[in-house]
């Protein structure tokens, strides 16, 4: 009995969502700051330093956390940078005078620019105090409005954070299905017992294994996706059970068939559980994605 990989069921979702444009899904805009936060001094003493750094708004960008957001100034005479992350770095203020500092992530975005002034002392800015006029009071400006995201916005960032830790396992179980799959077409015969249960004690059991206990530790973030992920662990380890049971029915010379045997209907119980957590992935995606 083959075993499909379903994390790219949930890879498919993703793609849906991208291409079709739904809920806060979009194709990444040309501003760095569309994506991150900033925070950056406009003003330094002499001698102290400050922290620049930025907090990440929009993972939809699917290169976000591979970009190095360090500064670089353009007069380390005035304003050095120390690299600390990718995200955090610190201006060592050196001597009086201004630098401005550039952010170039690739060619996707506009280099972000800003400018840091280098001081003796903080500015301290008076406040004037008004004169009496006859004019009148200007209306207030209207205060901005920032829109929530909808019910739907959130469910779908939570199915691409739920993806986001599934990528870290993809690994693990695309070698191990596709080490059995490639194994159980070739049947079960004294001839084949060898290279099989070699296959599954060198690569199937030990890369299904770290799957399962990956699985065990990601988090969904709402109740929809904590039932999909318990389907999905319960399977994992139904197949994992069966994986196991099928190796040792294959140890010694004469083969155990009827150990055999237990261990491929486990792996088929693991399929039937892993088919309703697919089937509760289409219903996710059609709720929130059309």
């Amino acid at each position: 009995m083959k075993r499909k990989s379903l994390i790219y069921s949930l890879i498919l979702a993703i793609i849906v969502s991208i291409v079709s444009g739904s809920g806060s899904v979009h194709a990444a805009a040309r501003s760095i700051t569309d994506i991150v936060k900033v925070t950056k001094p406009a003003e330094i003493k002499v001698g102290e330093w400050k922290s620049y750094q930025i907090a990440i708004t929009d993972w939809t960008d699917a290169d976000v956390t591979e970009h190095d957001f360090t500064p670089i100034s353009s007069d380390e005479n005035v304003v050095k940078v120390v690299r600390k992350t990718k995200w955090v770095s610190e201006l060592h203020a050196i001597n009086k005078g201004s630098a401005t500092l550039t952010v170039n992530i690739g060619q996707k975005f506009e280099p972000y620019v800003f400018t840091v002034q280098v001081v003796d002392d903080y500015t301290v800015i008076p406040v004037p105090t008004p004169k009496p006029t006859l004019e009148p009071t200007p209306e207030p400006t209207k205060p901005v409005v920032v829109k929530e995201p909808t019910h739907a916005e959130i469910m779908i960032q939570d199915m691409d954070d739920y993806y986001e830790q599934l990528k870290l396992l993809e690994n693990y179980e695309h070698k191990a299905v596709t080490s059995y799959n490639q194994k159980i077409d070739l049947g079960l015969k004294d001839s084949t017992r060898k290279t099989f249960f070699l296959s599954l004690n060198n690569t199937v059991v030990p890369n299904y294994t770290k799957f399962v206990s990956g699985l065990k530790n990601l988090k969904p973030k709402n109740a929809e996706l904590k039932e999909i992920h318990n389907y999905y662990l319960t399977g994992a380890k139904l197949q994992l059970e069966g994986f196991t049971i099928i190796r040792d029915s294959l140890k010694t010379t004469k083969i155990n068939y009827s150990k055999f045997d237990i261990g491929y209907n486990k792996v088929g119980e693991g399929i039937k559980v892993l088919e309703k957590m697919s089937m509760l992935v289409d219903n996710y995606k059609g709720k929130y994605l059309n």
